[in-house]
Formats: C-alpha cells, sequence, structure tokens
C-alpha cells in the first residue's frame, strides 16, 4: 500500500520545491522526482497524524490558470500525445505553482494505474468539481479533447465575467476610498483646530457641532484602534457568514436587496445554464449534472431548489414544471427549458440562456458602476458639508455676539 513522503528538491533551473507523494517507498519517490527533472535533496516519511501547512493553506485553482490549462490539455490529446507526456508538458510550462504540484500529483497517480479522473478526484479540494465530471464523462466516451475544449470556454466565459465585474466596480471603489481618507484627515488635523477655538470661547455649542467634536476627539484619540477593531469585526462577520445560519440569511438578503438582489437573481441564473449545459453536452448524466450545479451555485437557497429539482427527477418528473415554482429563476429560464426538453435540445437552448443572461450581467454591472460614482460623490459631499455646517454654525453665533456686544447695527 502506498504510503506518503515529505519530500525537498531542486529543479534543473534551481528553484526549492518541497512537496508531499505517495509512493510505495523512498526509491520509488526518488524515481517519480526524478521523472520530473528534481534533483532528491531530503525524503522523510509523513506520519498519518501530521498536521501539514501547505494541505491546510491550499487554495482552489484560479480560473485563469485552469483555462489555458483546459486548452493546452485538448490540444495535445488532439494531436495524439500519450497522457502521461501531456501531463509532463503541462507541469514543466505551467507558471502557477498550485497547478504545477496538482498535474505532477496527478501524473504520478496516473503512473500507478488510476484513471484520469480518478487522479485529479484526489485533488478535489483545489480543483473544480465540474472539471472532475466532465474529465470522467470524456474517458468514458472517448471524447476527451472535445470535453477539455468546453471546459476551456466554460472556464474562460466564467472568469471574463467576474474580471468585468471587478474592472467596472474598481473605480467607484477608488472614488470610495479618497473620499474617506479625505474625511478622516479632516477629522484628525482639521476639526480639532477648530475645537480648541470654541472651547476657549466657553460658548455654547449647537448640537452638530458637538456630534462633529466628539467624532473627531474619538477619532483622534483611539486611532489605533479602529484598523484592528476593524479587522476583528471583519473577522467576526466572516465567522458568522460561514456559518449555515449565517450563510442563509446573507444568500437571502442579497437575493431581497435593490439593485443587488437583480444582479444576484442574474449572475445565479447564469451560473445554473451555463454549468448545466457545459455538463449535458459532454455527456454527464442529468442527475450527475445538478448534483454538480447545486455544489457550484454558492447560495443556499439556490442549491435547495437544485436538491428538489434532483428529486423530482429521481421520481420521474421534469425540471420546468418544478422551475415554475422557482423563486430564484425568471420565467424565460423555465420557458426554455421546457422547450428544451420537448425538443431534446436542452443542453444548446440552456447555452443560449446563459449567453443572453452573461450579457444582461455585463449591462447591469456597467449602469450600476455608472451609477453609484455620483452616489459615491453625493454621500462624500453631504458628510463633508455636515463637517463645514458644524464648524461654521458657532462661528457664526460667535460673530453675531462680537456684533451685538459692539453696538454695531
Amino acid at each position: 500500500m502506498p504510503e506518503s513522503y515529505f519530500y525537498k528538491g531542486r529543479r534543473v533551473s534551481g528553484e526549492l520545491v518541497r512537496g508531499k507523494l505517495k509512493a510505495e517507498n523512498q526509491r520509488a519517490v526518488v524515481n517519480l522526482l526524478r521523472a520530473r527533472k528534481i534533483f532528491v535533496v531530503e525524503i522523510k516519511t509523513a506520519p498519518v497524524s501530521r498536521f501539514s501547512l501547505a494541505d491546510f493553506f491550499r487554495r482552489k485553482i484560479k480560473l485563469k490558470d485552469m483555462a489555458p490549462f483546459c486548452r493546452q490539455f485538448a490540444t495535445m490529446q488532439e494531436a495524439g500525445l500519450p497522457l502521461i507526456k501531456c501531463l509532463d508538458v503541462l507541469g514543466q510550462q505551467s507558471e502557477s505553482k498550485g497547478l504545477r504540484r496538482v498535474i505532477e500529483e496527478v501524473e504520478d497517480g496516473v503512473k500507478r494505474g488510476q484513471n484520469l479522473s480518478e487522479a485529479f478526484k484526489s485533488q478535489g479540494d483545489v480543483v473544480p468539481e465540474i472539471f472532475i465530471n466532465m474529465i470522467a464523462a470524456g474517458e468514458v466516451s472517448g471524447t476527451l479533447d472535445q470535453a477539455l475544449h468546453r471546459l476551456a470556454l466554460h472556464f474562460e466565459k466564467e472568469y471574463t465575467l467576474r474580471e468585468k465585474i471587478k474592472s467596472a466596480m474598481t473605480y467607484p471603489l477608488f472614488i470610495g476610498g479618497v473620499a474617506l481618507t479625505a474625511i478622516i484627515i479632516l477629522m484628525i488635523f482639521v476639526v480639532p483646530v477648530f475645537t480648541d477655538i470654541f472651547t476657549q470661547t466657553g460658548a455654547s455649542l449647537p448640537l452638530p457641532t458637538l456630534i462633529l467634536i466628539g467624532a473627531s476627539t474619538f477619532i483622534a484619540k483611539y486611532w489605533y484602534l479602529l484598523l484592528p477593531g476593524l479587522v476583528v469585526l471583519a473577522f467576526i462577520l466572516r465567522y458568522l457568514i460561514g456559518t449555515r445560519p449565517g450563510k442563509e440569511f446573507t444568500d437571502r438578503l442579497k437575493l431581497r436587496l435593490p439593485v443587488i438582489g437583480g444582479l444576484t437573481h442574474k449572475t445565479l441564473t447564469s451560473r445554473f445554464t451555463r454549468t448545466l449545459s457545459t455538463l449535458l453536452k459532454s455527456g454527464v448524466p442529468l442527475i450527475q449534472s445538478l448534483q454538480t450545479v447545486e455544489r457550484v451555485m454558492d447560495n443556499t437557497l439556490g442549491e435547495k431548489e437544485i436538491r428538489e429539482l434532483e428529486k423530482n427527477i429521481k421520481e420521474g418528473g421534469r425540471i420546468a414544471p418544478l422551475l415554475f415554482k422557482s423563486k430564484i429563476f425568471p420565467p424565460l429560464v423555465v420557458n426554455m427549458v421546457a422547450v428544451g426538453e420537448e425538443s431534446g435540445m436542452l443542453d444548446e437552448l440552456l447555452e443560449k440562456t446563459a449567453v443572453f443572461y452573461d450579457q444582461e450581467i455585463e449591462a447591469m454591472v456597467a449602469r450600476l458602476s455608472s451609477l453609484m460614482e455620483p452616489f459615491l460623490i453625493l454621500v462624500t459631499g453631504i458628510i463633508v458639508g455636515f463637517i463645514a455646517l458644524s464648524i461654521y454654525l458657532p462661528l457664526f453665533e460667535m460673530a453675531g455676539a462680537i456684533q451685538g456686544g459692539t453696538g454695531i447695527p
């Protein structure tokens, strides 16, 4: 039975690498590493109970790395290269350390006699589930290259959509950050100057000025606690959101909020239709496809509706009738699914629906971005206006008192 080993070695380029391998013995580890062109420096048997920081901090492979990997893999498969050779070349070419490690471990698994999908399944904590299922379907049907091309297209579209949303939000967030910085500078350096003046006069101050002075004093006195406090608050919120009740609450809230709710509905619809279409086109059975879709929805309400779909299909039902009751998916999706089920073109109509909602999301994000900029400027103006008014109100009162005292008409 294979054992786990920790290794340390150097590539031909001189790069130091560390990792974990499963092999029959240390000699097998040396041979595997030599095949990767890694010169062994140290090998240790990994105790079963040993905690590995490397495993703990492993992250999901990024979409921007998965897309070119699938595209290159598909091209090599079409060219007729042996599977081991494909993995060897892909591992050497990959710029992502995480993906390179996955490819190397998958290559080792294939050399030990595993199927490609089985080898990738052992990396399921970092590799998307849709990838594993489609690789398995491609192996069974003998269309691995086609499955890889579809995966590349799927990851490219998903990545492009996310990047467009990020880029659309970048400028408004920058404006908001600059405005917040300006307000903090005013509160720490400008307001205290006027606070000293008001204190020396001993005059009674209006409520807005008292609020401003209180806020300014708090920020100036406890500024060093604000950042750690925000970090702690962020961790607490992240923990609460990570719990089942917390996630259900935030998922429900995201669907009900103005503007954000509409965007969330469209995003979930796009994810559902695109993922299901991609899986069905690759020959993955409907029930298994829905199970995969359920796990990529990233919304508890969406997951619940997909589970209801799975149950309905197992009992001999169809997708469209149950979607009519959906609180997430719009009527257009229901109608397209109904037509697809009747015509036997469900995968194609789902793909067309996904394209439509991708365009809807892009347009909505662009509108949201254009609205956020003036909104942030307006909010900043209101806050700065409040600060200015709070400073000038007592100054006007002081000027009035001076005029009254000197008898100036």
